[in-house]
């Protein structure tokens, strides 16, 4: 899939866990791969979760997919 595919789309972990809406992904400049993906929250989230300065979650991936519409992320 594009990026421009992924982006907006529903982000959860793979135990169903709704994070947000995917609004960002970050690559790494030297490898090419996925460095990171910044999601808007749906609410209050936990204060020790990562977030950038725009208050968005910075979730590293080992792994994602896209299942049933929404992007499930390991």
């Amino acid at each position: 899939m594009l990026r421009k595919e992924l982006i907006g789309l529903q982000v959860m972990t793979e135990s169903g866990k709704e994070l947000g809406t995917l609004d960002e992904i970050v690559i790494d400049d030297s490898t090419g791969g996925i460095k990171y993906l910044l999601i808007r929250s749906y609410g209050k989230t936990d204060p020790a979760v990562k977030k950038d300065g725009r208050g968005r979650i910075i979730c590293s991936v080992i792994d994602m997919k896209v299942v049933d519409g929404h992007l499930v992320v390991k």
